[in-house]
Parts: C-alpha cells; sequence; structure tokens
C-alpha cells in the first residue's frame, strides 16, 4: 500500500476524529491500567486511534495533520496513565478521597506512598509502547518502507 500526504485534508474534522480516537483508546488504556496491566495492544491502539480517526475524519493527513496527531498522542499517553494512577489511588484509599482529589493531587499522594517513580516508569513504557505501536502502524500502512 502506498501512502502520500494530502495537502487538502480537512484539519479541524481531523483533529476531532484524532481526539475521538483517543479517548477511545485513554479508555482501554484506563481499563487496563485499572488491572495493574499494561500492554503494548495500548499503545497500537493509542496510535490506531489517534491516526485513524484523523485520517478517516480528516480525509486524510497532511505534514500538519502528522503533527498535530502526534501532539495529541503525547497528550493522550500522560493524561492516560494519570488517569489510571487516580483510580488506582481512589481504589487504595477507598473513597478516603474523591476521584477529582485523587485525580488532582497524583504525584503528590504517590509521594506520600512512595510510589512515585513508578508513575515514571509506566509514563516511560507508555511513550515506549506508543512510538513502538505507531511505528508499527505506520510500516504495517507502508508510509515507511521496509
Amino acid at each position: 500500500m502506498s501512502f502520500e500526504f494530502d495537502k487538502d485534508d480537512k484539519k479541524v474534522l481531523g483533529i476531532i476524529g484524532a481526539l475521538i480516537g483517543a479517548a477511545l483508546a485513554m479508555g482501554l488504556w484506563c481499563l487496563l491500567g485499572y488491572f495493574g496491566k499494561m500492554a503494548f495492544i495500548c499503545g497500537f491502539a493509542m496510535c490506531l486511534g489517534v491516526i485513524g480517526g484523523y485520517y478517516l475524519l480528516g480525509n486524510g493527513m497532511s505534514i500538519v495533520g502528522f503533527v498535530i496527531c502526534s501532539i495529541i498522542l503525547l497528550a493522550a499517553v500522560y493524561f492516560s496513565v494519570r488517569i489510571s494512577y487516580g483510580l488506582w489511588l481512589y481504589d487504595k484509599l477507598d473513597g478516603a478521597m474523591s476521584f477529582g482529589d485523587c485525580y488532582s493531587r497524583v504525584m503528590e499522594l504517590l509521594e506520600t506512598l512512595g510510589e512515585k517513580g513508578s508513575f515514571y516508569k509506566d509514563l516511560a513504557l507508555g511513550y515506549l509502547f506508543t512510538v513502538g505501536g505507531g511505528f508499527g502502524l505506520l510500516f504495517k500502512f507502508g508510509i515507511i518502507d521496509n
């Protein structure tokens, strides 16, 4: 399959598609994260959701669209890991704090529990899985030739 960047994609619709794809992938990420699992499939799903959503609703992808997708991917991975930890803390604190409080104070609470390093480890793994999944996706669709 041959892929070329378009010059006339619909950026607003593409961004909406990328955000919808990111939201769906974040849901999967948080679901697996809640059960303490970190999987390569989450990174692949994130890339597929964001890039595929942009491509489908934007009727193609320009280089600017690819940069926009990259920014959305970076933010979505960060928020996915943060939400996962917020859910974990909410469960661990047995409802003593609301989820919103747990989410907004993730780093403070993790430092108190001595788990701050695990957040950064999971964030780094999340970026690694997303980049790995992204390159796998780019090879699969022939955007990057072997």
